[in-house]
């Protein structure tokens, strides 16, 4: 099975693995391969087996089970409970639902040595929407993301607390430990705890699900673009598919394969003295949105790579792989496959595309507001310019949420600072940079309301009323004749995007 963006986004909402029996056998014999190599092999110096964490993984110790519960305890510093058991500093219930989904996907491919009974416990959690409360904080994307995973098994050893329908099934410490969920309160083998936290399942669970939530506002953005030309008329050469045939990027044909037919329907005319091009927010709408596109299938790309990957250390590998022989045995072998540098680099391109995407938008609101642009709206969209202000404070705040993206948009992925007695002397702060791209997207999907109320307003004054559609975004909304507060309208906007799939992301577009 290969886990893709959308099954990811999919799992947010409900649902678990079914491919997990498939995976009993070959998992069963791994854990049985790591249970002879602690009874037999002469090496008892294993990372995070036999060994402390870090920079106390320089001598052997025989409480393997007590080593594990240390992982775990050590980690758990950030408070996710409230006296009364209240969660908060944590996760949403949807990006925690990830984020274990994420883990166990990565774990169930094989080579970590985790037992298949953990694994299924995992999966009933999700089942059953009993999902492990997760902090915000305290990952930099290597060693794993260790503090956010590790409350994962402090959940399982029923000493946190759950989120979701579920909640009340697992194991925590306001309900005595009781559980109605077989195998918890739940107790760590060797190697268990650190497969559990030693990945990058925190930050890339999280990164994919914000691909999956901007590129739904970017196809909502794109589906306002053809209610708006269809009574707007815009220079149609800019989007005719021949004029994209000159380059290769797939993501402008896209666009202009999305708009052509509805420019070209009511195409404005060259008129002498008049510009005869459109300025570059509307212009350049297939290189600007297709640009984005492609970025963010290439971002999608890579973090489905780390998705459908082991990210674990220590992990299993043959023990044969330098003598050529028939054996088929296993050993530990260390290093960094808890490094989430590409995921790292994808987070800040993303927050890039975003970036781009705001500064697009609230450009583009400029264009709808200058009558010397557009050539048929009023000034800010007021039904009576001098008297009204019409849009102008949807104009600033566009503005000011544009100005906070961009401020944001300082790479993370170079932020590095050494940590852990300078054990981790270089980290690439992927984790850093997710949690800003979350406050990006709540941004993104505000200034999408505005721009929608903005295109819905538009309408109001279009020269050809028989040509604005209907659309079921702005459904039961009021344009605006006299100025009025907008709140309601926004907030209802936000709550339409957040809850609604673009019909976009289903057009088959190749």
């Amino acid at each position: 099975m290969t886990l893709h963006l959308s099954q990811l986004y999919s799992l947010s909402r409900s649902g678990s693995f079914s491919h997990l029996p498939s995976r009993k056998s070959s998992l069963k014999k791994e854990r049985e391969d790591l249970e002879s190599i602690l009874l037999h092999s002469k090496d008892k110096l294993i990372y995070g087996i036999h060994t402390g964490f870090g920079p106390h993984a320089f001598t052997s110790n025989e409480e393997l089970d007590l080593i594990q519960k240390s992982l775990i305890y050590h980690l758990t510093v950030e408070p996710v409970l409230s006296g009364d058991g209240t969660p908060h500093s944590h996760l949403s219930h949807e990006e925690a639902r990830v984020v274990l989904a994420a883990r166990l996907f990565s774990l169930s491919l094989g080579g970590s040595g985790i037992r298949y009974e953990t694994l299924e416990v995992l999966n009933q959690l999700l089942e059953l929407d009993c999902i492990p409360v997760i902090p915000e904080r305290g990952s930099l994307s290597a060693s794993g993301d260790l503090i956010p995973l590790s409350y994962i098994p402090l959940a399982l050893l029923g000493e946190s607390g759950f989120t979701g329908k579920g909640k009340d099934l697992g194991p925590s410490k306001h309900n005595g430990k009781n559980s109605k969920i077989p195998g918890l309160p739940w107790t760590p083998k060797p190697k268990e705890a650190i497969s559990l936290t030693n990945g990058t399942s925190f930050t890339t669970a999280l990164l994919g699900y914000q691909v999956m939530e901007f590129q739904n506002l970017f196809l909502h953005s794109v589906e306002l673009l053809q209610y708006l030309f269809r009574y707007h008329s815009v220079f149609p050469d800019a989007f005719h598919p021949a004029y994209h045939e000159h380059k290769q990027f797939s993501g402008p044909k896209r666009i202009a394969r999305f708009l052509h037919p509805i420019v070209s329907k009511n195409p404005k005319e060259k008129v002498e003295g008049k510009r005869i091009q459109d300025i570059y927010s509307v212009r350049c709408i297939p290189q600007i949105l297709g640009s984005i596109w492609d970025e963010m299938e290439s971002i999608g790309s890579i973090i489905e790579q780390e998705l459908n990957s082991l990210s674990d250390n220590p992990v299993l590998i043959p023990s044969n792989e330098l003598n050529g022989s028939a054996d088929t045995s296993f050993r530990f072998a260390e290093g960094g496959g808890f490094y989430a540098s590409q995921v790292s680099f994808a987070a800040d391109r993303l927050q890039n595309v975003m970036a781009v995407w705001c500064t697009w938008v609230d450009r583009f609101l400029n264009y709808l507001f200058e009558p010397k642009e557009n050539d048929e709206f009023p000034l800010m969209l007021s039904a009576k310019p001098g008297t009204f202000a019409g849009l102008s404070g949807l104009g600033l705040m566009s503005t000011h949420l544009t100005a906070e993206v961009r401020r944001d948009s300082m790479p993370g992925s170079m932020q590095s600072i050494p940590t852990n007695g300078n054990n981790q002397d270089i980290v690439p702060m992927g984790a850093i940079s997710v949690l800003r791209n979350r406050r990006t997207v709540v941004s993104a999907t505000k200034l999408l309301s505005i721009f929608g109320y903005a295109v819905y307003q538009s309408s109001l004054f279009a020269k050809r009323k028989d040509l604005v559609p209907q659309y079921e975004l702005f459904q039961g909304l009021k344009t605006m004749e006299v100025d009025r507060s907008l709140d309601f309208e926004i907030q209802t906007l936000m709550d339409r995007v957040r809850n609604s799939t673009s019909s976009l992301v289903t057009t088959p577009i190749d």
